[in-house]
């Protein structure tokens, strides 16, 4: 610390050119008697010149002057008093109330009227104190609160990704699957009938061409033929069933946006670039803005939503709202204006409804003002 680290040095005294010593803590005292001795009282001419400045308003030269008069004479309960009148003339209501408890201390008769006028002064002031102690508490707990709600609603819009970026992975896996499967029907049909081609042409009889000069040729016996062997039907070959076809990204983020709920009365305008969908139209609350970007995030090939072209019309034109349960002014400020700190509009301009008081009761009808 600061103060640990500072040290006095002794050795650096000051030469005194006195005729005589003084003794410790009589400097103040030697001031007075040699103050005295050449005929100047300087306790009186202090005290009158402190009471010509408090007359004449400057406040802290009266000050300065008591200081150094109680320096010279402790005891002067009537410059205490002096001081006393200085500080409330400056509304500094401890230092006053300290100085007249001196002031009685030293045998000066205090005026009554004027401790009371200080002590309620005083009262006063600590009462003003711990009403703004308490707003502030009160207005930080509401925040606070606010600030939960809205960790809440995250972790809730995190866990819906999550469930849906699973079942985004289950659907690829199925697919991949059945893609697998197809490709091996497919070998399967091929390898078959290359095989039942080979088959076909070892079993086929060859005929032996005989010229026109060729001799007689000895017959050989010919066994008895046997019966025909019944042979099973073959199964037909399955035919590949072709995957189905996928549609184009922005008609599968356009589907995405038709069926996505709480869109209702918005007139949001798409564009596709790249990975990178991009809105534009106008919508009547914030928190439309957010559901749309929640369902195009969910479409398989769009990594990025950019919404800042989207008018929010509860900003340019105004809302009503019908308080239902668990609403209150920070989380409808946030529904409808995407920031919670406009509460305090939504307040002022239903005054004659809350009576400047934030309870809200359930049916209620606000006005949300139109801000910038």
């Amino acid at each position: 610390m600061l103060s640990e680290s500072v040290q006095f040095d002794p050795a650096g005294s000051r030469s005194s050119y006195s005729d005589q010593p003084v003794p410790p803590g009589g400097i103040v005292r030697a001031l007075r008697l040699a103050a005295e001795s050449g005929g100047l009282d300087a306790v009186s001419e202090l005290y009158n010149e402190a009471l010509r400045y408090a007359t004449e308003g400057h406040l802290r030269q009266a000050r300065e002057r008591l200081s150094v008069l109680l320096a010279l004479a402790p005891e002067d309960g009537e410059a205490r008093l002096l001081l006393a009148k200085v500080h409330v003339a400056g509304q500094r209501w401890r230092e006053a109330l300290a100085a007249l408890d001196e002031a009685h201390s030293c045998g000066e008769q205090v005026p009554m009227a004027l401790r009371q006028a200080v002590e309620e002064h005083l009262r006063a002031d600590e009462a003003s104190e711990e009403e703004h102690r308490a707003a502030r508490t009160a207005r930080e707990q509401g925040e606070i609160k606010a600030l939960r709600q809205e960790a809440r609603r995250l972790r809730s819009e995190n866990a819906q990704l999550v469930g849906r970026n699973r079942d985004l992975e289950k659907e690829t896996r199925k697919w991949a699957w059945t893609t697998a499967a197809v490709t091996a029907v497919a070998i399967l049909f091929v390898v078959g009938n290359l095989f039942y081609a080979l088959i076909s042409g070892l079993s086929a009889p060859a005929v032996a061409d005989a010229g026109p000069d060729a001799g007689p040729t000895a017959v050989e016996p010919v066994a008895a033929p046997h019966p025909p062997v019944a042979t099973p039907p073959t199964a037909p070959a399955a035919t590949p069933v072709a995957p189905a076809p996928v549609k184009p990204l922005g008609q599968r983020a356009a589907d995405a946006l038709r069926t996505q709920p709480g869109l209702e009365g918005s007139q949001i305008e798409l564009t596709i670039d790249g990975e990178k969908a991009i809105l534009g139209g106008s919508v009547p609350r914030y928190r439309q803005v957010k559901d749309a970007e929640h369902a195009l995030l969910g479409v398989d090939g769009i990594h990025a939503v950019d919404s800042s072209r989207v008018t929010l019309l509860a900003r340019t034109r105004g809302a009503q709202h019908t308080v239902v349960k668990g609403n209150n002014l920070s989380n409808i400020a946030y529904e409808y204006y995407g920031d919670s700190s406009k509460a305090k509009a939504i307040l002022k301009a239903n005054h004659a409804l809350l009576h400047g008081r934030p309870d809200l009761q359930i049916g209620q009808h606000l006005t949300l003002p139109a801000i910038q």
